[in-house]
């Protein structure tokens, strides 16, 4: 039996429009099937329509749309571009607009394809085609509202059509497919994980049904853009081969940069740098040869962000102004990116430009308001303010931040906005001398130390448990500072980093002397300022940041609110699963009453990780007298950023002192609209650990 792949016809990618083709076009390719197979390099089917057509008295639309869908699949663009320019072919045009927001030229290509759109007498498909062209236009220019209509248009307009026939289906679902993808990128960073990765396993379950080699590439590349932001690398890196290996087979330049450059940020979150920019510098090349402007400005981008991981500040300006100014030309919203110019500028002391640079933020944001956005310039005027030691101003706006950045899910500014919290609480210590300051420093620690575990930065785990030493040190708490640094060094056992690993077994010698074990004041580096641990976090700080964000555990397998007597006040478990009640409710609040009251005693809001069987208890408890407790498989730092979200709001209303197991109507539906704010429907209310108190 032959392999499907092998079988006689034309490509997928060209075979569904010859159905809807005039009679004589279906019988000329019905008779020139049988020197194709179906993956055949859609160069080949180039070449015969390119010496077919102009034999041909009238060509079809959808003869030239299919010629037009081949070229755009090779990046064949300068013979659509003198195609277009020869001949006035509504499909050609089609194309010629794709090939225009290709080369970043969104304004241009949405006032096209409107215009095409708007004409009543267009098949379906084209006006779909169209469409879905000015929606992508609106995703690049960053107007995310606007694509999200379009899109939604798309699939109504497809749906709800009058009953399609065979013909039609395939074309139309080659069209949907391309829509997905733009519905992948406008949800990339705002739609939890599961639901993205359901989405594009049925978008490529209709790809592989369809046949089509293009659209299954594609579907590759997104699944291992997916796969790369929650941190499954060796996943991300079979889907970008595979996709390579489908775009090498068509012949498409373009996507085929595209993976290659995945496989190239890939090698910078390993720290393979040199790996890294030989393949930015392949593609960079290809995008310039290909004119595709947007793409030429991401690849210098990229090289920059590899020389902010090399601690070449003024290079990576250097880099980020040749980007921006490319992206400028396109009229492309890249605000995210001059944010981290400013920062940039920051970091190498050129406060004029930051200042001009922060005062054009500050114009856009109140003309076109983003809350990403607004988070981040709020950090960046924090941390300016650290600069000029004005730390209550800069506390202020790091609080404001973090909120924001929360709120939206985006763990890795959030990461960011705690790791110049942290330098702040240790740079006001060496000022002010007060340990709250490095009470706080410990308590953010505990917060971001997942971040860095999910990433796998090493170097950056190792640094902050060094400093979580040292203030355990200062707060004369010898076990725990001797704990820490053992951690530092238990990490360092697999490391070649033998300069950290020398201080950290100078700490831990110092601590093992007999005389230095009942008093800590006398060893140096415990006296020592905290300025050269603030230099060495802050290059830290700037660099992990260009790394994608691992996003992992966000919904826990059950959520508690406890009154600080231990009574449960509200119970939610995930709605995915079934979950045995007994098994989860039943002794782990035993297992933590007791810690509640010593919690609640130092009237301070704090967060900590207990393990209970196969679980992860995280809980963080209020002076206002509640805790909010989750249990997860997993320990994980969005995570953690819920539970403090939740535990924020609701120490915004009043939880009785005095609760003996009920609550007021409006306090359990606000307590419900937060939860499900936070986590969607996927936890749903309980009332078995309510039963199951009173029971005892």
């Amino acid at each position: 039996m032959k392999d499907k792949e092998s079988k006689v016809g034309f490509p997928k990618e060209f075979a569904i429009y010859i159905p809807k083709m005039s009679l004589d076009e279906q019988n000329i390719f019905k008779e020139q099937e049988k020197n194709y197979k179906i993956d055949d390099s859609l160069v080949k089917v180039r070449n015969y329509l390119i010496e077919l057509i102009p034999n041909l008295p009238s060509p079809s639309d959808y003869l030239i749309f299919a010629l037009g869908k081949i070229l755009f699949s090779i990046s064949d663009y300068d013979t659509l571009n003198a195609l277009d320019e020869e001949f006035s072919y509504l499909g050609l045009s089609l194309w010629k607009i794709r090939l225009l927001l290709r080369k970043g030229l969104s304004e241009e290509a949405i006032k096209k394809a409107s215009k095409i759109y708007a004409n009543e007498d267009n098949d379906l498909s084209f006006k779909l085609h169209s469409l879905r062209s000015i929606a992508n236009g609106y995703l690049n220019l960053g107007n995310y509202e606007q694509s999200k209509i379009y899109l939604t248009e798309i699939f109504e307009d497809a749906l709800t059509s009058p009953k399609l026939s065979a013909e039609d289906k395939p074309i139309i679902n080659d069209i949907l497919l391309e829509a997905h993808k733009d519905n992948f990128f406008l949800n990339r960073f705002s739609e939890e994980k599961i639901k993205l990765e359901n989405k594009i396993n049925v978008a490529l379950q209709i790809a592989t049904d369809l046949g089509e080699r293009y659209h299954l590439g594609s579907f590759y590349y997104l699944m291992a853009l997916l796969q790369r932001d929650a941190g499954k690398i060796d996943e991300a890196i079979q889907y970008s081969n595979q996709a390579i290996a489908l775009f090498n087979e068509i012949g498409n330049r373009s996507l085929l940069s595209a993976s290659k450059g995945n496989l190239g940020t890939i090698n910078v979150i390993k720290g393979k740098l040199d790996e890294a920019e030989s393949i930015f510098l392949e593609i960079l090349e290809t995008f310039r040869n290909l004119d595709e402007k947007r793409f030429i400005a991401l690849s210098i981008k990229n090289l920059g962000n590899i020389v902010i991981e090399r601690g070449n500040y003024d290079e990576a300006i250097e880099k980020y102004q040749e980007a921006l100014n490319i992206m400028e030309e396109l009229n492309l919203k890249e605000t995210y990116q001059y944010c981290v110019l400013a920062e940039l500028y920051l970091q190498t002391g050129r406060l004029s430009d930051f200042e001009i640079l922060i005062n054009n933020l500050d114009e856009e944001m109140r003309s076109s308001p983003s809350s990403i956005i607004e988070s981040y310039i709020l950090f960046l005027k924090g941390l300016s303010d650290v600069k000029k030691l004005n730390y209550g101003q800069a506390s202020e706006f790091f609080s404001k931040a973090l909120v924001i950045s929360d709120s939206q899910g985006r763990g890795e500014l959030s990461a960011k906005i705690l790791m110049n919290t942290i330098l702040l609480n240790i740079n006001k210590y060496d000022v002010e001398k007060k340990l709250e300051d490095l009470e706080l420093a410990t308590q953010n620690i505990n917060h971001i130390l997942p971040y860095f575990i999910e990433n796998k930065l090493m170097k950056e785990q190792v640094a902050l448990r060094l400093l979580e030493g040292k203030i355990f040190a200062i707060k004369k708490d010898h076990s725990r500072s001797f704990n820490s640094l053992q951690k530092a060094r238990d990490l360092l056992q697999h490391n070649k980093n033998k300069h950290l690993l020398r201080i950290v077994n100078k700490y831990l010698e110092d601590l093992n002397k007999p005389e230095n074990k009942e008093n800590l004041s006398n060893v140096e580096w415990v006296n020592e300022p905290f300025r050269s641990d603030v230099y060495n976090l802050e290059d830290i700080g700037m660099r992990y940041m260009q790394r994608s964000h691992v996003q992992t555990g966000i919904t826990p397998l059950a959520l508690i609110l406890l009154h600080r007597s231990g009574i449960p006040i509200r119970s939610f478990v995930i709605s995915k699963r079934t979950v045995k009640d007994q098994l989860l409710f039943g002794g782990f609040i035993v297992a933590i009453r007791d810690m509640l009251s010593e919690l609640f005693e130092e009237q301070k809001s704090q967060m900590l990780v207990i393990t209970y069987g196969n679980y992860k208890i995280i809980i963080e408890a209020h002076p206002k007298g509640f805790s909010s407790v989750a249990i997860s498989a997993n320990d994980s730092f969005s995570l953690r950023r819920k539970i403090h979200q939740l535990t924020e709001k609701l120490s915004e209303v009043e939880i009785p002192r005095q609760y003996y197991g009920e609550v007021s109507t409006q306090l359990s539906d606000y307590i419900d609209q937060e939860v499900e704010s936070l986590f969607g429907s996927s936890m749903v209310y309980s009332d078995a650990i309510q039963t199951n108190f009173k029971e005892q």
